[in-house]
């Protein structure tokens, strides 16, 4: 079992601009002190591996692709991105990805803020899961 886990979902429908952060929404599970969730982050605390597996429903407002991508402190996680091609405005798309996120300690503690951002065609977004869980 790992040290810590997060399951954080959000089934309020959200608006989301081209180059806008998903809220995340609230927390539904939580163990231990190395996963948190702030704001529209989740907080990573603490040396070692992050598995993070995110779901996400959208509506965008027009045909064309849509991209959903994890940054790690502002920075695009390689690989941690999902994208779909809707034909028409309103098409419900499903956008899932997993990744593996290294939290680097040389000299000591560290914390990193993971965010979710959309990108192409704005959209809404109907429905977010994140889990997170630290190995």
């Amino acid at each position: 079992m790992s040290k810590s886990a997060i399951y954080v979902a959000n089934n309020t429908a959200q608006n989301v601009a081209v180059n806008g952060l998903i809220n995340p929404g609230t927390v539904i599970r939580r163990f231990g002190c190395n996963l948190m969730l702030s704001g529209t982050a989740i907080n990573t605390n603490g040396c070692g591996y992050y598995d993070i597996d995110a779901s996400f429903i959208v509506a965008p407002t027009a045909a064309g692709n849509v991209t959903i991508t994890m940054y790690k402190d502002g920075i695009a996680v390689p690989g941690a991105s999902a994208t779909a091609t809707a034909a028409a405005e309103n098409d419900i798309l499903n956008l899932s990805f997993s990744a593996l996120v290294r939290e680097y300690c040389p000299c000591g503690e560290s914390s990193s803020n993971l965010t979710f951002v959309l990108s192409e065609t704005a959209s809404n977004v109907t429905n977010v899961a994140i889990v997170g869980e630290k190995l």
